[in-house]
């Protein structure tokens, strides 16, 4: 799924990209070795746990830059991004996260989401603010159960 993640953001060097909901920094690492020196990460994560053991994780790392807090407003602190990657949990971004992602103005949107009822919610959010649905792809990673894992690409139409 991780390639599948860093396929569809199409990461440049010297890009700044935003992984929201971000935890300990899984996708964080492999977006770090992608956007070279150049670049940024920025990871944006609630839980407080999960933010002591990213700080211990990237703590060497100079690419990484690690906030604690909720995403809508940690986003607000920010002017542009080139790309952003998030990865809610299941009851999805909602209105208030598609809006500050919307205001960066990224070239294209990542979604990961383990629930299609509140990513289809989110798509329709993001078509209004001009992101259209360019790919998506499913995940069976909870083999045996209802579960799935979606991965959607969404670009910015001028």
């Amino acid at each position: 799924m991780t390639n599948s993640v860093l396929g569809y953001l199409g990461v440049r060097a010297g890009d700044h990209v935003f992984d929201l909901y971000g935890g300990v920094g899984l996708f964080t690492a492999a977006l770090a070795t992608q956007v070279t020196d150049t670049g940024r990460v920025t990871l944006i994560e609630l839980d407080a746990g999960a933010i002591i053991d990213a700080k211990r994780i990237f703590a060497e790392n100079q690419i990484v830059e690690i906030v604690e807090g909720k995403v809508e407003r940690s986003l607000s602190k920010f002017k542009r991004a080139d790309l952003i990657l998030l990865d809610p949990p299941r009851s999805g971004a909602g209105k208030d996260v598609v809006n500050a992602m919307a205001k960066l103005e990224p070239r294209a949107i990542v979604y990961v989401s383990c629930d299609p009822a509140s990513l289809a919610r989110d798509a329709t959010y993001l078509d209004e603010l001009g992101y259209k649905l360019d790919g998506i792809q499913s995940f069976d990673l909870f083999p045996m159960t209802q579960h799935i894992e979606c991965v959607a690409r969404f670009l910015k139409i001028a």
